[in-house]
């Protein structure tokens, strides 16, 4: 099977369904060598995957998953990371805002080419990252967010993680993280590292019965919304599509890129802690803006607008920062 679908990669043919979730099964088993992994991850990100071929293997992943079903409507500001613009923290700050008004699963990991990842910026701030899925849930009771360490919830990656970091390559693996979260979230916005992609993880997130999410990425290349330029939008909110820009200016919060701009992890915390702390007001536009876009996908706000508000007003008042003090408590 592998060899065939090889060659029909190499061909630049589109696989069928069952044959790329049996692939990924077999992947994910450990039951492919490093070289048939290698090739076919290479060959299907040379020829372009499919929306059908991306959903195939995020079924894949989540079967092999330690997942968990939860009776709560969650929300994940997981994006695919990617970017290379190495920004602040800004979808893991948005997250704990959110969860002042929604139960939040931020699905993350440690950095991958920023300089500071979800994971890392929390362990610095102390709040810990290798919950298992108990304890995990047990903290999202208690606190209304909680973090999903991807590798604690993905121990089949462990087959594909060598050969990902030999071929140094953007692979399916980037594309599916944020469409498998361990505790299956009603509630995603997903920041992607280009928006040439966007259209075919739309789609792939519609197969996959992803009804509230927004796939979205900045025309500065951004996996966030950005507050520099333009963000180029496909939403899905209760069955009703909608693709549309959003431009920071209509907001008055256009600023440049490089007052976003992130550290390592230590200086990002103390970061977060100075916004939460109501200073650096771009950092706090471009928090409470992404912040926006979850809590009006999650449907806490008909609009972006009052979500925005909503979301500033939360860290003005100083709420945001009792929450990030009552997740560093334990």
């Amino acid at each position: 099977m592998i060899s065939k679908a090889i060659d029909s990669l190499k061909k630049k043919e589109d696989l069928e369904e069952g044959v790329v979730e049996s692939i990924f099964d077999l992947m994910l088993e450990g039951r492919l060598s490093e070289d048939e992994t290698g090739e076919f991850l290479k060959l299907l990100a040379e020829k372009g995957e499919t929306a059908e071929e991306i959903k195939s293997a995020a079924s894949a992943l989540l079967k092999h998953a330690d997942t968990l079903d939860v009776d709560m409507d969650l929300l994940d500001t997981c994006g695919t990371g990617g970017d290379k613009k190495s920004t602040f923290n800004i979808s893991t700050a948005s997250a704990i805002v959110c969860s002042l008004f929604v139960p939040v699963a931020k699905h993350g990991n440690k950095a991958v080419s920023s300089k500071s990842g979800s994971a890392d910026v929390l362990e610095a701030l102390g709040i810990r990252v290798d919950r298992k899925k108990g304890d995990a849930y047990d903290f999202l009771l208690k606190k209304n967010f909680t973090f999903l360490f991807a590798p604690n919830y993905h121990p089949a990656m462990r087959y594909v993680a060598p050969v990902r970091k030999k071929l140094g390559i953007r692979t399916v693996f980037n594309l599916i993280g944020p469409l498998c979260n361990p505790f299956k979230p009603k509630f995603q916005v997903i920041g992607v590292f280009s928006k040439d992609f966007l259209p075919t993880l739309f789609e792939a997130g519609k197969m996959l019965s992803m009804d509230n999410v927004i796939f979205l990425s900045s025309k500065d290349g951004l996996d966030e919304v950005s507050i520099s330029d333009k963000t180029v939008c496909y939403s899905r909110k209760n069955g009703v599509e909608r693709v549309f820009e959003f431009d920071p200016k209509e907001f008055g919060i256009y600023a440049d890129i490089s007052s976003i701009k992130g550290y390592d992890a230590k200086k990002n915390a103390e970061l977060m802690i100075e916004v939460f702390d109501n200073k650096h007001e771009n950092l706090k536009n471009a928090v409470s803006i992404n912040a926006a876009f979850a809590l009006f996908v999650s449907g806490v706000e008909d609009n972006l607008k009052d979500a925005f508000v909503l979301a500033k007003e939360s860290i003005e008042n100083g709420k945001a920062k009792e929450k990030l003090e009552d997740l560093r408590s334990e």
